[in-house]
């Protein structure tokens, strides 16, 4: 037994410290991890809510509907619906009638003129949310004052608003609604609060996290506490292997960043590393009789006061002044168009997929592939079978790009500048403040000068966000910034700046250098790098 034990010991040991550390040099991106699984938890205990159907009807006669799902903040959401109508045709219609003439007594005939009759051409459109809500086009065949479209919104079966749009009074008319929705809304328990409020601590979990794994796998390895020590091993590593499991099972959230970028492993593995560790540190907590102190009582305190304090400071700093080790696409040296096109040697450019039919017939069923069906097509159609779908089945999976979201806009005109970024040759500035209401203030009278400077010395620069339009425009006039800032997605802007502001250089599309916004070059070492 002891041997088994010394070999778990040290095996484990050196794996919490190692894991851990690759994880505290980049506390960001494991924070990014802690809050999927946050995001995932709280989608996964949340209440299911009705659907709103808008209805788009002529008289008592649906002609087509649209379903939106219903969600928790949902209280007032507006509908809009524009209605135009064009005389498509115009009708005189005559008839004659016999009549009796009382004082001729003859038979006299009187034409009779009916009412001229204008047939309209509907065009009626609704949007709610913002969202294509239903469009038609009819002509109806009496255009007379009861003639009309209705536009209803039903919920669990309960209409809570009706617009009756009258086809003569209703030209290039606009209704307006405010739906309330308040009523129809399921409250939500407390676990849903409970895990979207864990996600503002995210970024505290994950140093506290990764920090723990580093003093337990020294203190693992030294001795110390030894029952303490085991026993935290277990019940983190059994946490560790709910999440690990849970990912795997639900397919979820596909990476559990347990060693950061630095090793990719898919939920299976992750799961199995974990089970694998959960039985080494089971055979420790049973043997732990066989390990012995390495140092006395009192030194051992303050050696794991140390290790704790190292720890926690080094994910900190790590933190404020970017990775140590940088294992990230958009490392220094990379050329991010290149790795954006570029296929492997040896890799698929694209998925091998399998395609399956599945056929049904009564109560049974059978899936078949392109060949099989196609060849046999007459005798499953004689036989009764009926196609019902197709299923893609990934056989070998292709090459997906570390980077395949980079994409940058200018919010005001909607241009797409990715392309102008990737292409253009020289030097260029990426400011990145990915959160305009959350970021470091501090750097604004660094980046202002290091932008006057760029555009003396004919250095594009390029300030991106992933706040919408106002906050941003907002956040320029309250911090007198002489520059505006342009749209980027949140997720790639999480990849490429792990503290918020981050500012890199690029040469063509080569990450030259990077840096936090609290530690920004001064424009003369800007100069000097430029220069080369």
């Amino acid at each position: 037994m002891k041997i088994p034990v010394q070999i778990s010991r040290v095996f484990t040991a050196l794996l919490f410290v190692f894991s851990g550390m690759v994880k505290l040099n980049d506390p960001s991106g494991f924070a990014i991890k802690l809050n999927e699984y946050f995001d995932v938890f709280a989608a996964d205990v949340s209440q299911k809510q009705d659907s709103i159907q808008i209805q788009l009807m002529d008289g008592a006669r649906v002609l087509q509907q649209s379903a939106f799902q219903i969600f928790s903040a949902d209280k007032v959401q507006p509908l809009n619906i524009r209605v135009s109508s064009t005389p498509a045709v115009s009708s005189d219609s005559s008839g004659s009638t016999d009549s009796v003439d009382v004082k001729s007594g003859k038979n006299a005939r009187k034409k009779k003129q009916k009412a001229s009759r204008k047939i309209y051409s509907l065009k009626l459109n609704a949007t709610y949310k913002d969202f294509p809500a239903g469009e038609m086009v009819f002509q109806p065949q009496d255009s007379g004052a009861k003639a009309m479209a209705v536009v209803r919104c039903v919920v669990a079966g309960k209409t809570i608003y009706q617009k009756d749009i009258h086809f003569e009074s209703s030209n290039n008319a606009e209704f307006k609604a405010d739906l309330q929705l308040e009523p129809y809304v399921k409250k939500e328990g407390a676990l849903h609060g409970f895990f979207l409020g864990m996600k503002k601590y995210s970024l505290y979990f994950s140093i506290g996290f990764c920090a723990l794994e580093v003093i337990l796998g020294f203190a693992l390895l030294v001795g110390w506490n030894i029952t303490f020590t085991s026993v935290s091993m277990l019940l983190l590593i059994v946490f560790f292997t709910f999440l690990t499991g849970y990912s795997w099972i639900y397919n979820k959230v596909t990476d559990c960043g347990c060693f950061g970028d630095f090793i990719k492993l898919k939920p299976k593995e992750s799961f199995i590393k974990d089970l694998v560790l959960t039985g080494l540190i089971l055979v420790i907590v049973f043997g732990r009789s066989y390990i012995k102190p390495w140092f006395s009582k009192g030194f051992g305190w303050k050696f794991m006061g140390v290790i704790s304090l190292l720890s926690v400071a080094f994910g900190w700093l790590c933190y404020l002044y970017l990775p140590v080790w940088d294992f990230l696409p958009y490392k220094q040296g990379n050329d991010i168009h290149k790795i954006m096109t570029e296929v492997p040697k040896g890799m698929r450019s694209s998925d091998s997929i399998q395609m399956l039919f599945v056929l049904e017939k009564g109560n049974d069923s059978v899936s078949v592939t392109t060949k099989e069906y196609t060849d046999g097509y007459e005798k499953f159609e004689k036989e009764g079978w009926k196609y019902r779908r197709r299923i893609d089945k990934v056989i070998v999976e292709g090459y997906k790009s570390p980077i395949h979201d980079f994409a940058i806009s200018d919010p005001k005109t909607g241009t797409d500048l990715k392309d102008s970024f990737l292409h253009s040759k020289g030097y260029k500035l990426l400011w990145i403040f990915t959160y305009t209401d959350k970021g470091y203030d501090g750097a604004n009278p660094e980046i202002s000068e290091i932008y006057r400077w760029s555009q003396q010395s004919k250095v594009a620069f390029y300030p991106v966000t992933a706040s919408s339009p106002e906050p941003s425009a907002a956040y320029v006039k309250t911090h007198k910034l002489p520059f505006n800032f342009l749209s980027a997605d949140q997720k790639m802007l999480m990849t490429l700046a792990r503290y918020n502001p981050t500012l890199y250089l690029f040469k063509n599309a080569v990450v030259v250098d990077k840096w936090s916004g609290r530690n920004l070059p001064s424009v003369n070492k800007l100069k000097k790098l430029t220069s080369k």
